[in-house]
């Protein structure tokens, strides 16, 4: 296995305190694969928490945006709720009143593209006014390849840090889609106005498996499906 899948499993071991031995983990091939593992080694139950997450979300949504009880359905629309030109302020209050951790928004493709790009270049920039500066041979090479993805990934993270007027674009599509990952993200908090704190439901362990595997591979949430393939789809090494 790759370092990728390594630190993949080991956190997946951490967040569902079990062990995924190599043996079995050998035949993974597919999400659903591993998502069949995870349910064999832990106990789980039904859950209320999707329930309490979207009651909670729509009090806040008809709160926050002056909507009807009725305009606030899973199948619902989030851009027809929220237009981009008042996108961030309305994401902002509608997670402070349901008093939940919510997803961020993200910065479109073109500025994603844009911003990758500009952090190269940044980073190609240093290596090139390193070399005329030092001449550099032999072991100098080393460091100075440090230095310039250092550069590189610095420029990347400084532009997104000042472009935050940017993150208008949503991580999903739907309200029954922004209450998975509310679940997700709010575990604990939703189990203990439910009154179960544990074990999860088959769903909960999907979409904690999911987000885990999103935060950690730094894919996007619709990518990952059952019938996704590590390596052939997900391009996991």
């Amino acid at each position: 296995m790759g370092l990728d899948t390594v630190e993949l499993m080991m956190r997946l071991e951490e967040e569902f305190s079990i062990d995924l031995p190599d043996a079995e983990l050998g035949s993974v091939r597919t999400v659903g694969d591993l998502y069949g593992i995870i349910l064999s080694r832990i106990e789980t139950r039904g859950s209320n928490r999707p329930n309490i997450a979207f009651y909670r979300l729509r009090r806040a949504m008809i709160a926050c945006l002056g909507l009807e009880r009725k305009a606030v359905r899973p199948a619902t629309k989030l851009a027809q709720l929220m237009p981009k030109s008042t996108r961030i302020a309305a994401w902002k209050s509608i997670a402070e009143v349901g008093g939940l951790e919510f997803p961020k928004l993200r910065h479109p493709r073109w500025a994603r593209d844009t911003i990758r790009v500009l952090g190269c270049v940044t980073g190609i920039a240093f290596l090139v006014g390193m070399m005329n500066w030092t001449s550099p041979s032999g072991a100098v090479w080393v460091p100075l390849f440090l230095a310039t993805v250092i550069i590189g990934l610095f420029a990347w993270k400084a532009l997104y840090g000042v472009t935050p007027f940017l993150a208008y674009e949503l991580p999903m599509r739907t309200v029954g889609e922004l209450i998975d990952q509310l679940v997700v993200l709010n575990m604990d908090e939703l189990g203990s106005e439910a009154g179960v704190v544990a074990p999860l439901s088959r769903q909960e362990v999907w979409l904690k498996m999911v987000q885990i595997i999103c935060d950690q591979l730094g894919l996007e949430w619709e990518r990952v499906v059952p019938e996704a393939r590590f390596v052939d789809d997900l391009r996991v090494e």
